[in-house]
């Protein structure tokens, strides 16, 4: 098992009965993926639509997750 911290945007902070949850530790299978991630985090989105960041570095889908990496999951605002 490893262990990460994902940071959710503002549209995708959980909520709880504490409130909206914007940090949570997770606790993942060795070998899995930012896309096992969010399956896990049974977000109501489409992977696909999201933008990605692991320890502050733009990642992909299919980038495999270590111990202790800082995911940041966020959904792309635009406006005008």
């Amino acid at each position: 098992m490893l262990t990460v911290t994902v940071f959710l945007g503002t549209i995708l902070q959980k909520k709880t009965p504490q409130g909206n949850q914007r940090r949570l530790e997770v606790s993942l299978d060795e070998g899995a993926s930012i896309v096992d991630l969010i399956y896990h985090l049974d977000l109501e989105v489409e992977p696909d639509y999201l933008l990605l960041a692991v320890n502050g570095r733009i990642a992909e889908l299919d980038q495999v997750l270590a111990e202790d990496d800082k995911v940041h999951l966020m959904m792309p605002i635009s406006g005008g």
